[in-house]
């Protein structure tokens, strides 16, 4: 049960951040569209034009914001926290039917058609009320079982904000990329990263996000300097367009997955003057809650996601067969799972007394030989086949290192088929599922996939994460 804040301030922290630095940047370029620019004087210009008509709601309803064009995102964005409202982002090209069940679960107050000139529609239903200091409302992706309500706490995206901001030495002279879909939570680190610095936010077109071979063009065109990115979605732009050259991003943020060696060789090949840092944080936890910088001489396999950011903190937990879950406590986290979209043990991993939350995640992990955090998998994807557990997440690993793979699936196909493991791959041209099968059988040994399916294109959610739950219907679908 969350509980719903009687009162509101004038302003949200965000909010009051971004008037500070458009107040000494009043003239500066804050938003580039494919259409439009924006100074950060119009930007906030806009916020008071369009908080003002939003007033007219009670503090803590939710505003559902259909992002039509990405450039007035941010304004859109920041006029309904300035007034006490809750942003809940809506991509108008999400499948319908998880369109509604998002709407009918959050039950907005408003309908906010996200443009130039926006178009507000006042919901029939009845209205939810949540507190009015929270930042946004989210959706957990759906790729590991039904999507969860997740209410964002404001202070704990400022927080994380002003952390990036320090430590990748963000400022007025950096492009940051928007590239993600609106109702991916890393959109948030882009969006403020950007507009609590004094940089500019160059956002792109549905139409360059929605074609791997138009996104790096696109950041080499833009002359984008910081990058955030999805392992697997960069690994499909890599692979659709391999001899562009990122010379001018000096910083390229990594998150959502595991990300692989392999990975990170590619992208240096393309982004020669890139840092790469991997984050790590459960939606839960309101963005990012570890970091790892990773080292020009980067380890094998998986790189770790680091050690915790400020105020963070890594739960003590027992270890079972080397490996122990993942629980994190955090002033920074969530207020919790909206009412009514989380199940009893959902509820009971997540919660926030006081000024803490505490999460008790899926994901399992060890610590290196430095302490660094590595995440190895999550609790439902060891699976035991023929009495023996298996690593669907090793692998995928293993197979992610293969020469022509460029992402990798890994399933189990229910009891009724006797439990069987499946990898789905998708690859380059020329590239055999003999010849995996031969290299998997050799490296993984007894816990081998039993079968390998080579597809043109792998299922990815609309975070651009591979999508499970898609891909095991895939493959009962070749099996019928």
């Amino acid at each position: 049960m969350i509980a719903v804040l009687e009162t509101s301030t004038e302003y949200s922290v965000l909010v009051k951040r971004v008037r500070e630095v458009a107040a000494s940047n009043s003239t500066r370029t804050a938003i580039a569209g494919p259409r439009t620019r924006l100074s950060y004087r119009e930007l906030i210009d806009l916020v008071d034009t369009w908080a003002a008509r939003l007033r007219t709601a009670a503090p803590g309803g939710v505003v559902a914001l259909r992002v039509v064009d990405s450039t007035f995102l941010a304004p859109a964005f920041l006029a309904v926290r300035a007034a006490g409202l809750i942003p809940m982002l809506v991509d108008p090209h999400m499948p319908a039917v998880r369109r509604d069940a998002v709407l009918e679960a959050a039950r907005p107050v408003w309908l906010m058609d996200v443009l130039e000139e926006p178009e507000l529609v006042r919901s029939i239903a009845p209205a939810r009320q949540l507190r009015p200091d929270a930042g946004y409302l989210g959706f957990t992706s759906g790729t590991q079982g039904p999507p969860k309500g997740i209410v964002a706490h404001e202070r704990g995206v400022l927080a994380f904000v002003e952390w990036e901001i320090d430590t990748l030495g963000i400022g007025p002279a950096d492009r940051i990329a928007m590239i993600s879909p609106p109702t991916f939570e890393v959109v948030f680190r882009e969006l403020f990263v950007a507009l609590c610095s004094g940089a500019e936010l160059v956002t792109a077109d549905a139409t360059v996000r929605a074609d791997p071979r138009a996104v790096l063009g696109w950041l080499a065109d833009q002359r984008i300097s910081i990058a955030h990115a999805v392992p697997s979605l960069a690994m499909r732009w890599l692979a659709a367009t391999p001899d562009v050259s990122l010379d001018r991003l000096r910083w390229t943020v990594f998150a959502g997955e595991p990300l692989h060696a392999v990975q990170v060789d590619g992208w240096r090949g393309v982004a020669p003057n890139s840092q790469i840092g991997n984050l790590y944080g459960p939606s839960e936890t309101t963005l990012a809650k570890f970091w790892f910088p990773v080292p020009p001489d980067r380890q094998p396999g998986i790189q770790p996601v680091g050690r915790p950011l400020p105020g963070a903190r890594l739960l003590p937990s027992d270890t079972i067969d080397g490996y122990f879950q993942v629980s994190i406590e955090t002033p920074d986290g969530s207020f919790g799972y909206l009412d009514g979209t989380a199940s009893a043990a959902d509820q009971a991993a997540l919660s926030r007394t006081g000024d803490v939350t505490i999460f008790h995640s899926q994901d399992l992990a060890t610590l290196d030989a430095q302490g660094n955090l590595l995440i190895k998998g999550r609790k439902d994807s060891r699976v035991k086949r023929r009495g023996v557990f298996v690593d669907l997440g090793g692998v995928e690993e293993a197979a992610s290192k293969l020469p022509g793979v460029i992402l990798a699936g890994c399933v189990q196909r229910g009891p009724e088929a006797g439990g069987t493991i499946v990898l789905c791959v998708e690859t380059s041209a020329g590239t055999s599922a003999n010849q995996l099968r031969r290299e998997l059988a050799r490296t993984l040994g007894p816990e081998s996939p039993d079968g390998i399916h080579t597809l043109p294109t792998l299922p990815l959610s609309a975070n651009g994460k591979v999508d499970r739950r898609a891909l095991l219907t895939l493959v009962e679908e070749r099996a019928a």
